[in-house]
Formats: C-alpha cells, structure tokens, sequence
C-alpha cells in the first residue's frame, strides 16, 4: 500500500548575509508564498569560494542576525549546517548535508538570484544540484529569465522562476552606510540594527 505521507516543502536560501536585509526576507516571503512551503531556511555559509573577498563580519555575529532577523516568522529558520562543517562552502555539500539532515519527508527547493543561475553549471558537482533539490531562479520584477536557453544539463535548465520584490538594497549598501555612521533604518531589521550596533560591527 503506498504512504499517503505528503512531504514538506523546504526553501533553501543560502548567503553570506553580511548582514542580512530587508530584500533577503522579502525575496524568501515571495518564494514561500508563490511555491507554498511549508518553510525556508536561511543557510548562513562560513566562505563561498566565488567570493572574492571574505565576509566583514564573522560567521557567528552573521548567523546570529539572520536569527534574530527571523526570530518571528515560524515559517522562517536560521541554519548553520555550512558553518558547523568549515572551510569553503559548496551547494552540493549544503544539499546532502540537509538531506542526510532532514530524511526523506522534505523536499527541498534551492532558491538562487538570476544572476547566480547562470553561473550554476561552474558550480561544484553541477550535475547533482538539480537532483538533490527543484531549482528556484528569483529575480526583480519586469525581468525576464529564459531558462529554456540554458540548454541540458545546466542545473538551472528546468528551474522554478519567482518574480521577487523591487527593493533597491544590497548588503554592500549597508555596510557602506554603517561604515560613514548613516542610517539604515527600512534596511534591516529594527533588532538586527540594534545588534550591529551593540557589537560595533561594519564601522572603520
């Protein structure tokens, strides 16, 4: 007889958040609301290795603002699963890392900017990401995203695409504001704010 079992429907959002900002929440609201699931986790990654500079603040201070930026959203969790294993971080590795993680009652949903989609069949282990999880291609309003273009077996050629929010605001916006002592209330989160300034981070 088969399991009537319906499995959950997890968003996966990884990111430096450095710090995270209002466009990250507001892009995983859209995802969540548009493919309906059941939650989204924040995956806060130690170093990406398409970096081309580290994050500014550590990994703990960062996983602790995306905490405290989800803290009153049930649908929303921080994840340090990329931190707890160190060195670079990789999608592939996130990916079964949560599989093993989460069993076989989720399926997860890896959400990814246009941006990063097309630069996807560089990634490490390309091949697997498409396997181990349904791809989501966020990207602003009005913009198109063709990714029957992408061609087999780009990992992003049978993506979901999300039409996220316009919110004109990036971490490195922040950072600079912070960094000359301006304002950025609307930016990030009133309590996120608040922390940043308790731990004197972003300031030269």
């Amino acid at each position: 007889m088969a399991s009537s079992r319906v499995k959950r429907r997890v968003g996966v959002f990884g990111g430096t958040f450095d710090p995270i900002h209002a466009g990250h929440v507001e892009v995983a609201h859209a995802v969540l609301k548009a493919l309906c699931l059941d939650r989204v986790l924040f995956v806060v990654t130690s170093d990406q290795w398409l970096r081309e500079h580290p994050p500014v603040a550590s990994a703990v201070d960062r996983f602790r603002m995306v905490e405290i930026a989800v803290e009153n959203d049930p649908e929303f969790t921080a994840s340090k699963i990329d931190i707890l294993r160190e060195g670079s971080t990789y999608t592939v590795d996130t990916l079964n890392d949560l599989t093993m993680q989460l069993g076989d009652s989720v399926t997860l949903y890896l959400i990814v900017g246009a941006d990063s989609a097309l630069s996807m069949d560089q990634w490490k282990d390309a091949g697997e990401i498409a396997r181990l999880a349904s791809v989501v291609v966020v990207g602003r309003p009005g913009l198109e995203f063709g990714v029957e273009s992408l061609g087999e077996p780009h990992p992003a050629s049978g993506a979901e695409y999300v039409e996220g929010p316009m919110i004109d605001v990036s971490a490195t916006c922040v950072r600079d504001l912070l960094s000359e002592n301006r304002p950025v209330s609307g930016l990030v989160a009133e309590a996120v704010g608040e922390y940043i300034e308790k731990q004197g981070l972003y300031r030269e």
